[in-house]
């Protein structure tokens, strides 16, 4: 009976050396915010009209792991790095590698001969709240325009205000009833999200719990240098709501962490 306990453990330990070797040879996960890849705006060509679709945007991307996919303004993917038959307006062109890590240029812009339009954007400066601007120029068309902000109504201020980070169409329309459409980006500015007011209080409610980020179990999170060494995981794992487990934290909890770390995590 002791022999065979003997032999099931030995068994059992080679089993377990086996499966543990075969885990060590996995290829680690790969952190994005790390990766190299790159994108930039080879060249643009412009459409003929405004109701033309023969305009182009030709990318190069370096850096990541290959195959890349490619898309615009959130559509179909593809292999190539040339976007043609387009018309005229503004653009978000995206990347995606192998490792599913991704980089976009935002307010990639179209000229149309005879309808030709920019934009002067400001960051959102407010975590939960907006504060970002979109200011529509036009360099030439036929007077008068409106502009359409989403789905509102066609309106002729060119100015919009009070608008969060993100992407938002807009689309204006010329006295021919030419329409352009844009899709155009407000950046996150520095919100000065503060960890002393907002996000300890957030930490020590909802993370550090017994053996979950109180020092015992885990590293605990209340001590800035250890919330600082682990910010981007913070801010990747209560975005995907995989943390905490118990879904705790409101969507503004949520957005006040990705503020903080996207000021620098400081220690404010």
């Amino acid at each position: 009976m002791m022999t065979m306990l003997i032999r099931l453990n030995i068994l059992l330990i080679g089993l377990l050396v086996f499966i543990g070797s075969c885990n060590n040879n996995e290829p680690a996960p790969v952190n994005c915010d790390e990766s190299d890849l790159a994108i930039v705006i080879g060249s643009i060509g412009d459409a003929s009209s405004c109701s033309s679709s023969d305009g182009f945007i030709k990318t190069m991307v370096t850096g990541g792991m290959e195959p890349y996919q490619f898309s615009i303004d959130g559509q179909a993917s593809q292999t190539s790095n040339e976007f043609n038959t387009m018309k005229a307006g503004i653009y978000t062109v995206r990347v995606t590698d192998a490792n599913t890590c991704f980089k976009e240029v935002n307010n990639v812009t179209i000229l149309a001969a005879g309808f030709s339009t920019s934009v002067d954007v400001t960051a959102d400066n407010e975590c939960l709240d907006g504060d970002g601007t979109i200011t529509i120029n036009i360099a030439e068309g036929v007077a008068p325009f409106l502009y359409k902000l989403g789905g509102g109504d066609f309106i002729s201020e060119n100015v919009f205000t009070g608008l969060q980070k993100g992407n938002h169409a807009i689309t204006i329309k010329d006295n021919n009833n030419c329409t352009l459409n844009l899709n155009v980006t407000v950046p996150r500015g520095f919100t000065g999200t503060s960890w002393a007011n907002e996000i300890l209080p957030i930490v020590k409610v909802n993370c550090a719990k017994s053996l979950c980020h109180d020092g015992t179990g885990q590293a605990d999170l209340r001590l800035y240098v250890n919330a600082k060494k682990f910010a981007a995981d913070i801010k990747k794992f209560t975005q995907d709501k995989s943390m905490p487990r118990d879904g705790s934290l409101t969507q503004a909890q949520i957005d006040l962490i990705a503020c903080w770390v996207d000021d620098g995590a400081l220690e404010n």
